[in-house]
């Protein structure tokens, strides 16, 4: 059986790319170029997509989205990556489609539209130096009073806590029930008194951040979906961000990039392409990746339908992150000792390097890959789960 996308879709795909193409003028592009984190270069770029209406391609009409599916919106992903244009991806594939489920009528009135207009960013405040892969376990807490919570604690693995508006932030509101029930989610601006952060420096040279809490004072309209009821909206929000970090868009252009430069570039008095070696690595790659683009279709039409489980999105993420990391590598040796360059005069601008590294990262992201094949075994194929002390040497929490 052959897949491929509609004649619609790929009439979308045509839009799509050609509004990429007036956003991303090479101003822009050059404004943007290897920068990982946010900025004030990055905003105006990301608001800019969104007053290009792109943003919310797979968003419903009711929200102020076009009404197509997490399968359109995989599209605009894929033509994003291709033009190096920066997506806010956690805030709005994880954020908002939540706040679409669990927000309240003010909550979405204020925020979804920002959302798409790219005036509003998100982080994500789950971990902390003792929660990390037993999220449950958390400590921030947050205590009513009168209209009020007031929040204390801290949090690690911040990311995007320096340029966010809002923390989407995990805390305990009941201490004397099961930790999995005494969880809380709270929208906290991020120019809150007593809200400060510390950058934590990380291998792909993205500082993610430490974020602290001191006596944060927020109104009792920032509380989601109810209290003590945060559990349910981690779980949600975690198989969006799953899925959104499996996508596959980066591969395919990396993969069209290096496949370009093997063939217009000469070494050793020939085409790199021509070489044997060559040749097989790339098709290699080629059939990894498309084997990885019939997963990503699979999990977007469980998107679609609403029925995206949470087995579905942990082995996606997985086989993603993993698949970038081997991708990279095997592209890096064509690209021999030039791939591990960076600057404008860099193949391919050392975009494959910063991918391997930053695909390192993303096996921690939304939970450790360890720690999925345990939700895989779980929730995706039925097993029992894994004994408690077994899960602890695999995350590296054994004492």
């Amino acid at each position: 059986m052959y897949l491929d996308f509609t004649p619609e879709q790929k009439e979308l795909r045509a839009e799509i790319s050609a509004s990429l193409e007036a956003v991303m003028t090479p101003e822009r592009i050059a404004a943007v170029a290897g920068r990982m984190e946010g900025g004030d270069a990055v905003k105006e770029c990301v608001q800019a997509l969104g007053a290009a209406g792109l943003l919310g391609v797979g968003w419903p009409k009711e929200y102020g989205g076009r009404g197509f599916t997490a399968l359109e919106q995989f599209i605009f992903f894929e033509e994003a990556q291709r033009v190096n244009a920066p997506i806010p991806l956690v805030t709005l594939n994880t954020v908002g489609p939540t706040l679409m489920v669990y927000g309240t009528d003010e909550q979405k009135k204020q925020f979804l539209p920002a959302i798409l207009d790219g005036t509003v960013e998100f982080a994500i405040g789950y971990s902390e130096p003792g929660a990390g892969s037993d999220l449950a376990s958390l400590r921030t807490a947050a205590v009513r009073d009168g209209d009020d919570y007031i929040i204390n604690g801290a949090k690690m693995f911040t990311s995007g806590a320096a340029y966010a508006d809002y923390v989407w932030l995990a805390t305990r509101t009941d201490p004397a029930v099961k930790k999995h029930k005494g969880i809380s989610i709270f929208i906290v601006p991020t120019s809150s008194p007593g809200f400060s952060w510390k950058p934590l420096h990380t291998m792909p040279g993205i500082s993610t951040f430490y974020t602290f809490y001191d006596d944060v004072r927020v109104p009792a309209r920032a509380l989601v979906a109810g209290e003590n009821e945060g559990w349910r909206l981690i779980t949600t929000q975690l198989n969006f961000e799953r899925a959104a970090l499996g996508n596959m868009g980066a591969l395919g252009p990396l993969f069209d990039k290096t496949l370009q430069w093997a063939q217009t570039t000469e070494l050793d008095g020939g085409r790199v392409i021509d070489q044997q070696w060559v040749k097989l690595a790339l098709a290699r790659v080629e059939a990894q990746v498309a084997a990885y683009k019939i997963m990503n279709l699979r999990v977007n039409a469980a998107m679609t339908k609403g029925a995206l489980g949470m087995g579905e999105a942990s082995a996606v993420k997985v086989f993603g992150t993993e698949l970038t990391q081997q991708v990279a590598r095997e592209l890096l040796e064509i690209l021999d000792r030039n791939g591990t360059r960076k600057g404008e005069d860099a193949p391919l601008r050392g975009a494959l390097e910063s991918a391997y590294r930053i695909a390192v990262i993303n096996t921690f992201g939304g939970g450790a890959n360890e720690l999925q094949r345990d939700i895989i075994a779980m929730a995706g194929l039925f097993m029992p789960r894994a004994p408690r002390d077994l899960r602890a040497n695999q995350n590296g929490d054994a004492k």
